[in-house]
């Protein structure tokens, strides 16, 4: 039996206090045929030193510095280390988190034995300042798209959780280097725009730290917001361009989840000039009425209309009965 080699890619900014037990994960697994590759974002503490440790105890960690010509963030760096990687099959992981030891083991298990897929997928834990506890994902349903499942059914999966056949993601956009909040969304919905063929297993295989500042921008940012929302703008218009048997229901909630985002935005901002910029994600005006029907269209725009003026409207704007996801989630609750 042959055994793949997994490429680890870690983005790395200023980690000098956790990213040993981060490293010490990789080291520990019981899967031996992988390459660690760390891609430093540009830090000014003792990170390059505690890497090097690494580097020089075992050849199969890597250490790169992301290219001066590439924007600076951890996204360049997953692409980056995308770019130079020689594995078979892809595992981006974060900096801070921690893989259990059959973390590898058991993902490329799954790949080895169903051929046909394009990813796994794994359950995880969280923990830090005090908290550790497990995240079960829904189980996807046959019968559903995997861009309806991700979306409404919350099969929403971290970064770290998927370990990828390389040859899927080969001459695909990765990971959008621009934004600063919501890219992980982004890439994920991207990647199951084609419906591909994967697995979720129902395996706890690593562990997520909370309580700590991110490699990524503050999520209370007005430029983070705005990065949510272009996310979820791209997200209406890849949709509108597919067909399948769910389209509407996910078109429709996307609206709501946009006029959502963007009254929230508006009302941040005080000067009305500055507020007519957001107007900018407003653009699919028929797009939008044909999804959600003329009628709900004229309220949202009547809604937009008096936000923008006067800071008031956000009832109208709000298309609660859109919100499929948090229906889903009340049925479910109730059926048990």
């Amino acid at each position: 039996m042959s055994f793949p080699l997994v490429s680890i890619i870690i983005p790395i900014y200023n980690r000098a206090h956790l990213i040993r037990e981060t490293l010490d994960s990789v080291y520990s697994q019981t899967y031996a045929n992988w390459e660690c590759l760390i891609v430093d974002d540009g830090s000014t503490d003792k990170t390059i030193e505690v890497v090097a440790e690494y580097v020089e105890k075992d050849s199969r960690f890597k250490f790169h510095h992301r290219p001066v010509n590439r924007l600076k963030g951890g996204n360049a760096a997953r692409n980056y280390g995308f770019e130079v990687s020689q594995g078979k099959y892809i595992k981006w992981f974060d900096s801070d988190d921690i893989m259990f030891p059959d973390f590898l083991e058991k993902q490329v298990v799954i790949m080895l034995e169903n051929t046909e897929i394009s990813f796994c997928a794994c359950q995880n834990d969280y923990f830090g300042d005090g908290l550790m506890e497990s995240r079960q994902y829904v189980v996807m349903s046959e019968q559903n798209h995997a861009l309806y499942s991700f979306f409404i059914q919350g099969n929403v999966f971290l970064t770290p959780a998927p370990l990828w056949k390389k040859e899927f993601l080969k001459g695909k956009d990765l990971f959008d280097e621009v934004l600063t909040r919501g890219q992980e969304f982004d890439f994920h919905f991207r990647m199951l725009t084609d419906n591909p063929n994967f697995i979720l297993t129902n395996d706890s295989l690593y562990t997520v730290r909370r309580g700590h500042t991110s490699i990524e921008s503050s999520s209370k940012t007005k430029k983070a917001q705005i990065s949510v929302l272009r996310v979820l703008t791209k997200a209406f218009d890849i949709v509108k361009k597919n067909n399948f048997a769910q389209k509407r229901v996910l078109l429709q909630y996307l609206v709501y989840r946009n006029l959502t985002q963007m009254s929230v935005l508006i009302l941040l901002e005080k000067n009305v000039f500055k507020r007519l910029q957001y107007l900018y994600f407003y653009k699919s005006l028929i797009e939008y009425s044909k999804t959600i029907g003329f009628l709900k269209f004229c309220k949202v725009s009547a809604g937009m209309f008096f936000l923008i003026l006067c800071g008031k409207g956000y009832r109208l704007v709000h298309l609660n009965e859109f919100d499929y996801r948090q229906r889903l989630k009340i049925n479910k609750e109730f059926q048990t």
